[in-house]
């Protein structure tokens, strides 16, 4: 899971696998703190071991894992080229919480322990990060600024 979300946040597997070796170490070292899981820390590490990579490179490509459709989502290769194109265009408040709602399954209170954010905040951008990729999907391709909430 720490991988996968490196992965669909990063979009280079190299520099996902180094994020998340990152995240793990960081998280181990923060195993005396016991507000919450040791989930909830990693995938904090994660995003945050994200952030500083993408503030540091400022460039994505999206990212694809074999190029092909899922079995369970079947979705022509350009479908997936330009949904994994949309993601790699939000903002990375956007991208995490419809990462980790969309693509990892987590509900809105395991995001919000996540990210820090609110309840209410994760719903905002939940649908905010929807809607830009509707947008982006159906051709209306709106600049990406940063995100509210």
């Amino acid at each position: 899971m720490a991988y996968n979300i490196a992965y669909r946040l990063l979009a280079c597997p190299d520099t996902a696998a180094e994020a998340t070796q990152e995240a793990f170490l960081a998280a181990l070292n923060d195993a005396g703190a016991q507000e919450c899981s040791f989930r909830v820390r990693l995938l904090r590490a994660v995003i945050a071991a994200c952030a500083k990579r993408l503030h540091r490179t400022r460039s994505v490509r999206p990212a694809s894992a074999d190029g092909s459709a899922s079995a369970d989502h079947p979705l022509d290769r350009d479908m997936v080229r330009a949904i994994e194109a949309g993601i790699a265009r939000l903002p990375i408040e956007a991208r995490v919480v419809l990462v980790l709602a969309d693509i990892q399954g987590l509900g809105y209170e395991e995001i919000a322990q996540v990210t820090g954010a609110s309840r209410a905040a994760v719903g905002r951008r939940l649908g905010e990060a929807r809607a830009r990729l509707r947008d982006w999907l159906y051709g209306t391709r709106p600049v990406m600024g940063a995100s509210s909430g």
